[in-house]
Parts: structure tokens; C-alpha cells; sequence
């Protein structure tokens, strides 16, 4: 039989006992009456959260591991100042719809923002649980993008009919730091730690396009002017020596 669901969980529609629900549950047993219920939330938006597992310390390393990785300008982990890191929570649009080999999530913004990592969130498996108060110091995002459309959005990717509908709260910690000069600022997901910046101090490609470029040259230039292979291969080889030499130095200074 089918249940009625509540913003906290399910009534029985057998004895009226009340229940926990957790995310994507479609049947599910009556701990009172033992009944078989069966879930029907097309019609139903239910609101969830992922935890906050992520302290402000984790937060603040987990964001210097990503300045010190290969997208960014060399020594942004030491030489950047982070001046404030923040508890946000903001919300989302959840749609589970059915596919042919299973089943799909999608998640789509329900406020705006400027980073677009948000749209491409993926939720990690099995951690959702229902929405609560969030705790003082949090900053809460308003949801201000209705949810038709969110469902626009969706159809315009081509999915199906959604299965479930639920607005979930997403834990970020919004971290703002200095590097010469500039002010940035970069989210972390409080319960992977992954860091999410549209924009960052970001290692300049054009020195790197020069060095290939300069060898390309070099080497066309000694293609066609010598015609013995064997002198030819001599002149790569010496070429490539100042040419790896050239390129350790960028690599060392971008």
C-alpha cells in the first residue's frame, strides 16, 4: 500500500505510526504494524542535508592542498593569506529519475551562484539524512530559484520524469584569502573536501605554448636544412638539451 510522507519522515497509512525515511527508499516496513509500504514521492518535495564533517582546520588544509596542486600559480599555498573561512549552507534541487540501467540523480542550483562546480555537485552515496535547524554561525543560503525552474533545466538535458523531488542543503565552508594583492575566495564541500573556485590565481599556459613553439620551429628549421639523417638526428639531440633545460626553468618558476 502507498504512504503519506511528512517533511520529517512517512506515516504509516495501516496504524499511523510515524517513521524516519531516508533518501531514494522507495518500500520500506512499518516498524509498528509490520505493514509493506510503498513510496510514491513524484508528488512530494522532501528536504534533506549532507553532514557537516569537515571542521574549519580540515577545511582550511583541505584548501591548501588544492593551492599547492598543478591548476594553480606556483607557491600560492605559501605565499596566500587566508583571512576568513566561513560555515554556508546552500541548497539544491535533487531529481532521481528512472534509466535503463537504473537509476540517475540530478542536481541542479537553487540559488545563484558563480561557481559552477555547484551545478555539477555529485551527492556521495548514502550519506542524505533529514533536514534540521542548521546550527548557529551557519549562514543559509536562501532557496530563491523556484522549482519549475529547476524542472526546465532538467527537461533540457533530456531526462525523464523524476522519481523524487527533494531540496537538499548542501555544507560549505567558504574560505577567502589574499594572494598579491587580489582577494579570492574558494568553497569547500564540508563532506569530501573538495574545493570548488570559479576564479583563482591559475598557472599562466602561454610561457609553456612558447617553449613548444620555439622547439617546433628549431626542429622544422633543421628538417629541411640538413639532409643527412644521421646529421640531423645530432642536431635534435643537441637542440633538446637547452630545449628540456628551457622548459625545467618555467616549470620551476610558473
Amino acid at each position: 500500500m502507498a504512504t503519506a510522507l511528512t517533511d520529517k519522515g512517512f506515516v504509516c497509512t495501516q496504524c499511523g505510526g510515524e517513521g524516519a525515511l531516508e533518501s531514494g527508499q522507495r518500500f520500506l516496513t512499518c516498524r509498528f504494524c509490520d505493514a509493506r509500504l510503498f513510496v510514491d514521492r513524484s508528488g512530494v518535495v522532501s528536504h534533506y542535508r549532507l553532514p557537516r564533517l569537515l571542521g574549519a582546520d580540515e577545511a582550511e588544509a583541505a584548501l591548501r592542498r588544492w593551492m599547492a596542486g598543478d591548476d594553480t600559480v606556483k607557491d600560492l599555498d605559501s605565499k596566500s593569506a587566508i583571512e576568513a573561512v566561513e560555515a554556508v549552507s546552500f541548497p539544491v534541487w535533487l531529481f532521481r529519475v528512472r534509466a535503463a540501467d537504473g537509476e540517475e540523480v540530478f542536481i541542479e542550483p537553487a540559488a545563484p551562484t558563480t561557481v559552477p562546480q555547484l551545478a555539477d555537485f555529485k551527492l556521495p552515496a548514502g550519506q542524505l539524512e533529514p533536514y534540521q535547524a542548521e546550527e548557529e554561525g551557519i549562514e543559509t543560503t536562501p532557496e530563491t530559484i523556484p522549482l519549475a525552474t529547476a524542472r526546465g533545466w532538467l527537461e533540457q538535458r533530456g531526462a525523464g520524469r523524476a522519481t523524487e523531488t527533494a531540496l537538499v542543503r548542501l555544507p560549505l565552508w567558504r574560505c577567502r584569502y589574499r594572494f598579491e594583492g587580489q582577494s579570492y575566495q574558494a568553497l569547500v564541500d564540508a563532506s569530501t573536501g573538495a574545493v570548488m573556485a570559479a576564479v583563482f590565481p591559475e598557472k599562466a599556459e602561454s610561457p609553456y605554448f612558447l617553449v613548444a613553439g620555439l622547439g617546433l620551429l628549431l626542429f622544422t628549421i633543421e628538417g629541411l636544412a640538413i639532409s643527412n639523417p644521421a646529421a640531423k638526428l645530432v642536431a635534435y639531440l643537441i637542440t633538446a638539451v637547452p630545449l628540456l633545460l628551457l622548459a625545467y626553468w618555467v616549470a620551476r618558476r610558473i
